[in-house]
């Protein structure tokens, strides 16, 4: 009797451990709708985050969108369709400055990702006085990168050459080999077809002592406050795809050219080498630096820019968390 009391206690112990542990095995994942620019390779880390399958690892059944143009995410974004985006540029603080309540939480690029490419025949930066640039549209990031390289040089980009828009980094190839314009600011895989087509790099920007808010993770404070699980789960899951895709080449050219819609090697190795594995920075802390750069090329058409602190447009509080925590440090080589 002694030993069938036993083996009742302990069928009831296994019943009991089956039961508890099975709300947590049939746990809903968290639903939430994350958006990016058109596919990049500065925008890839919300990719190989979904590919690698880390939101549903980290408890979220992840809908990630593909927003064309800034201005589009960040109005999805304030109308709480698409609480989180990866956005870069001066877009978020514009946002801020007109009194939205944006907020940086993460940088993953922070170094100008361009080069400047021109026409055979000029060999410095400083040969582009009075000549023609081109720059794919007014207010965009490859128009901030350009207008701070020509700074950097000496020239005026108001008064000293002429800026046109092209409407794309293809169609700056395109122009600049047909001489409409005489150079550009161009980005991976573009400056693949700069070189192909003889075009000469005057400057990797890459290399300049600049910090910038390239890309990253952008929400709103409200959502921050009111989420604040999901969005480090988010960042986590993020951090995750985008150290993955340092480490596991194959992996990330293969994400890439999914999202590239190609099979090209070469630009895929271009792409992958200049940026994701080079150039994502680990730990994404946002950019303060970069930020205040923002904010300076700002002041000109807005006067609220001016004095404004650059910490206010920025919360490092969860990177630093994850950073702190050992969580970072544990997927690095």
């Amino acid at each position: 009797m002694k030993r069938s009391c036993l083996s009742l206690s302990f069928g009831f112990i296994l019943a009991a451990a089956f039961l508890s542990s099975a709300p947590a095995q049939e746990k809903k994942l968290d639903k939430i709708r994350v958006g990016g620019g058109s596919a990049s390779a500065t925008q890839m880390s919300m990719w190989l985050a979904k590919e690698g399958g880390f939101y549903e690892k980290n408890g979220l059944a992840a809908e990630a969108i593909s927003i064309p143009g800034s201005s589009l995410a960040l109005q999805a974004m304030l109308a709480g369709e698409v609480p989180i985006i990866q956005l870069g540029g001066a877009a978020s603080i514009q946002a801020n400055l007109a009194g939205a309540d944006t907020v940086i939480i993460a940088t993953i690029v922070r170094k100008f990702l361009f080069s400047i490419f021109a026409r055979p025949g000029i060999a410095r930066m400083e040969d582009l006085k009075g000549k023609v640039f081109g720059t794919t549209r007014f207010g965009t990031l490859s128009d901030y990168a350009s207008r701070y390289a020509l700074q950097r040089y000496g020239i005026d980009p108001e008064r000293d050459i002429t800026m046109v828009q092209t409407g794309g980094p293809a169609e700056a190839v395109t122009a600049m080999a047909a001489g409409k314009i005489q150079a550009a600011a161009l980005s991976p895989p573009a400056t693949l077809q700069a070189k192909k087509l003889k075009l000469k790099e005057i400057l990797d920007m890459s290399k300049l002592d600049a910090e910038y808010h390239v890309n990253g993770v952008v929400t709103t404070r409200r959502f921050l406050r009111s989420s604040e699980d999901v969005v480090r789960r988010f960042l986590r899951a993020y951090i995750e795809g985008a150290v993955r895709g340092q480490k596991d080449k194959n992996f990330a050219l293969k994400v890439m050219g999914k999202y590239f819609r190609t099979d090209d090697k070469e630009l895929l190795e271009e792409s992958y080498d200049t940026v994701v594995k080079s150039n994502f920075s680990i730990p994404p802390y946002p950019s303060v630096p970069g930020i205040a750069s923002l904010i300076q090329g700002l002041e000109r058409q807005n006067p609220k820019a001016k004095g404004a602190n650059p910490d206010d447009f920025a919360d490092s509080r969860l990177v630093k968390e994850l950073d702190q925590s050992g969580f970072i440090k544990s997927l690095l080589p």
